[in-house]
């Protein structure tokens, strides 16, 4: 089956289903570089970007803060 959505993987499979871990990761929003984005703490100064929050088509062909790129405390 194939499922056309804009819902995150997060509220389609909730934890503890499709070999997720029952950890739960805190995610908030900031700002790289003006493109908001929504990140996960990975460490007290390293994010990793989840995803890009935004409407502007150009924000999501920055290669800088695509999802899985690791942002640094300091470098936004």
């Amino acid at each position: 089956m194939t499922w056309y959505t804009l819902m995150p993987h997060e509220l389609m499979f909730p934890e503890g289903q499709e070999g997720q871990s029952a950890e739960k990761s805190v995610q908030s929003t900031m700002l790289f570089n003006d493109i908001p984005v929504l990140v996960e703490q990975i460490s007290p100064m390293e994010y990793k970007v989840v995803r890009v929050i935004s409407t502007d088509p150009s924000h999501f062909m920055n290669a800088d803060c695509c999802p899985g790129q690791i942002l640094r405390a300091g470098h936004f």
